[in-house]
């Protein structure tokens, strides 16, 4: 049965927000990559969860919303739409994005460095108190 051209152009519209969700995961993905540089084995496996997941994507849209079948229109709308924001909004995100990354992993690493040092604090006194000595100390 063939798709009416009501059809047609919702299924494309879909593909096209579809695209553009898929290139925002992307962002995120090379956001966190220019934050924290991936080791060799992290980076492939980032790739292919990344390629996994629109794979997923795909699929379960082919299945919904054009009867199972791969359409040109589709798989077009996807790549346009990928590919305007690829070239446009993504180049400055990734910049924000690893920006606030940034301001989060030092904000944290500050504050789990105080919580350590405070901790430490604590532990040192109560091992004064108690007349606890680490075993290299004993000797």
């Amino acid at each position: 049965m063939e798709l009416t051209t009501d059809q047609q152009t919702i299924a494309f519209l879909w593909a096209f927000l579809l695209g553009a969700i898929i290139e925002l995961l992307y962002t995120v993905l090379c956001a966190v990559r220019v934050v924290s540089p991936p080791t060799r084995l992290q980076l492939f496996l980032g790739d292919v969860v990344f390629m996994l997941i629109v794979a997923i994507l795909n699929t379960l849209y082919a299945i919904s919303q054009t009867e199972g079948k791969v359409r040109l229109y589709v798989a077009a709308a996807e790549i346009a739409a990928y590919a305007l924001l690829y070239f446009s909004v993504s180049r400055y995100a990734i910049r924000g994005l690893s920006f606030v990354i940034r301001v989060t992993a030092d904000f944290f690493k500050r504050l789990f460095g105080i919580i350590r040092r405070r901790g430490m604090k604590i532990i040192r006194f109560i091992n004064e108190k108690s007349g606890f000595k680490r075993y290299s100390e004993k000797n």
